[in-house]
């Protein structure tokens, strides 16, 4: 008889992989969540079937966290999709480095456009925007710009942490082009919380706008940031 999913949850975390699993396969979004959670904690690495390998039966396990995941998160269980887009996005590795779970740009976008299809808060909208950006341009050897600079300001629109992230990103490309004036306008957004568009805007100050002061502003700027240590993941 199939345990329910409070029961399993008062279980020892180690023995409830195997019973999250039969939940998650009948359609219960919290344990395809809880499954999933525990894989990537490695606390559960898969049981090998008949003719399995314990190598063959962790890669299963693994590759069902992310299936179990998207398939709570089209039925709309937001946690789901939180967890699966961040997993996929930025990868989770366990001891020694080993994966467990892979980086995919294609089924992070996946997941950002069901974050985005529930309307989140603006700055989760700001996150889900400059992530689905930023997959394009690294999944791409063409990157579609036109697409991939609409996502990011309609990100730096939002403000936030993402949208200067987003605005940051926007400021840079426009400098690698050189189109410094465009660039200006994005990497003063960013500039007091961004090394990247701080650093950026001082070259532009120094080498093309010429402006003494500018130039001096941002130089101040990058060393009051070279004193504060970054976040994960901040530019």
């Amino acid at each position: 008889m199939e345990m329910a999913y409070s029961e399993v949850m008062a279980l020892p975390a180690k023995e409830r992989g195997p019973l999250l699993k039969l939940l998650a396969e009948s359609g219960d979004n919290d344990a395809c969540l809880e499954y999933a959670k525990l894989i990537f904690a490695d606390k559960y690495s898969g049981t090998p079937s008949a003719g399995q390998s314990k190598d063959e039966a962790k890669a299963e396990a693994r590759s069902e966290a992310v299936t179990y995941l998207y398939d709570a998160a089209r039925r709309g269980h937001l946690p789901s999709i939180i967890l699966g887009q961040d997993a996929v996005f930025l990868g989770r590795r366990g001891a020694f480095n080993k994966v467990l779970c892979k980086v995919s740009y294609t089924k992070a976008i996946e997941f950002l456009d069901l974050w985005l299809a529930q309307e989140p808060e603006p700055d989760d909208r700001a996150l889900a925007l400059f992530r689905k950006g930023l997959c394009l341009k690294l999944m791409n050897a063409e990157t579609p710009w036109d697409e991939v600079k609409l996502l990011w300001e309609q990100s730096a629109s939002l403000g936030g942490e993402h949208g200067i992230a987003a605005a940051a990103q926007l400021g840079v490309w426009h400098y690698d082009n050189g189109c410094y004036d465009e660039a200006i306008p994005w990497l003063e957004k960013a500039k007091t919380a961004s090394m990247m568009a701080a650093s950026h805007l001082m070259l532009i100050h120094k080498n093309h706008t010429k402006s003494e002061d500018d130039y001096k502003e941002c130089s101040d700027i990058c060393l009051a940031l070279c004193s504060t240590k970054p976040k994960p993941g901040q530019t």
